[in-house]
């Protein structure tokens, strides 16, 4: 009987042999490498709660009184007195240790920075310069590295870093987003409600995300950012202008109207004639009916609409003749967006609406009563 094998069978053999070896050899690598960081994370838990203690105290403690005639420094020098004992300990430690230290203080420094106001944050201020976490942010924003950049821009502004709004102004150019986002938000911090007018000069292609953080910041200021969102709507950029006409529109400030209406008559582009006659619209300004009534004749459908629904927004009685011929001759969206806007044309508007509800014309009839529907009203018996 012959019991040789093929040199195959082996072959077969070594190598799910192997396959099982190196399983094996990944599965406890993991599990070390797990270990390892369960352990790294919870010394350095330890860590950031001693720090955290130590500079609460730290930053609530009450200085004491400065001398009749102090130099306006001498509060630095104070600042400085109390973290010595903090820089002292620190040198005595291994440079892994002080690495490892360091970042707990920075970590918990910027926790810290989220809420403190007045005296207590300026010596938090002082702090970040004393230990170098500011000129390590400078440095960090020429990384090669796009999350070192965005990380070191988020920095800046945690820090109150002023000495950084240059490089931060410079990121609002930089090639990722993130860099981007985090450079608008501190320089907003840093620099409070006029940095708009830098970051939506050199804004380009503004993408949701961004739109979304700025949209945020913007509301906080709101009537405070209209000026600078009126500039805006000069910018080269299409996507700057249509988000400046969101947000005038957002905030509702009647400033913005004649601007608005400029753009209209103005701007080499259907999208925006629509989204600043939707804006006019959402501000309901009577000021802008002539302006919206040339619009309405607009060859292009979808500026004619905004057009329309706009001056149904306003309650424009001058509207009325214009709307009624639309709904009887327009497209069918066109025609329930000129009844809509019938609704919204005041006693007049109604009745005009109540007429067509009893037209012969089936189509007509249709719209005209969805529309009284829609706007809660009855509908005259005739």
């Amino acid at each position: 009987m012959d019991f040789s094998f093929p040199v195959q069978f082996f072959v077969v053999i070594a190598f799910a042999a192997l396959a099982t070896f190196f399983v094996i050899a990944m599965s406890i690598g993991l599990v070390i490498h797990k270990a390892v960081g369960i352990a790294r994370s919870s010394r350095g838990g330890r860590i950031t709660r001693y720090y955290s203690a130590i500079f609460a105290d730290l930053l609530l403690r009450d200085l004491p009184p400065l001398p009749a005639g102090s130099k306006t420094s001498a509060i630095f020098d104070q600042y400085e007195s109390s973290i010595e004992p903090i820089k002292g300990e620190l040198e005595k430690l291994s440079a892994r240790k002080q690495r490892l230290h360091y970042e707990a203080i920075h970590d918990v420094l910027t926790d810290y920075a989220k809420d403190l106001t007045g005296e207590t944050s300026q010596r938090l201020i002082y702090i970040f310069y004393s230990f170098g976490y500011v000129e390590r942010a400078l440095e960090q924003m020429e990384s090669k590295q796009w999350w070192v950049r965005a990380q070191a821009a988020r920095d800046l502004g945690l820090l109150k870093a002023r000495k950084g709004i240059v490089k931060l102004t410079a990121a609002l150019e930089d090639e990722h987003l993130d860099v981007r986002n985090q450079a608008m938000q501190s320089l907003m911090v840093l620099v409070g409600v006029d940095a708009l007018r830098t970051i939506l000069r050199l804004s380009k292609n503004l993408s949701q995300w961004s739109e979304i953080e700025l949209s945020v910041i913007i509301m906080e200021f709101k009537e405070s950012a209209v000026p600078f969102l009126v500039e805006a709507l000069s910018s080269p950029d299409q996507s700057v202008v249509l988000f400046s006409i969101e947000m005038l529109a957002q905030i509702g400030f009647v400033s913005a109207v004649e601007p608005l209406m400029k753009i209209v008559q103005e701007y080499p582009n259907s999208y925006v004639e629509a989204k600043a006659a939707e804006a006019l619209g959402r501000l309901g300004d009577g000021r802008s009916e002539s302006t919206l009534l040339a619009l309405a004749e607009s060859r292009i459908p979808h500026v004619r609409t905004k057009a329309l629904e706009a001056l149904g927004r306003i309650g424009s009685g001058a509207a009325v003749p214009l709307l009624e011929q639309r709904l009887r001759r327009g497209e069918r969206g066109e025609r329930v967006v000129a009844a809509r806007a019938l609704a919204g044309c005041g006693k007049l508007g109604v009745e005009r609406l109540n007429l067509l509800s009893a037209e012969s014309d089936e189509s007509t009839r249709a719209v005209a009563q969805e529309a009284l529907e829609e706007a809660g009203l009855e509908m005259e018996v005739r």
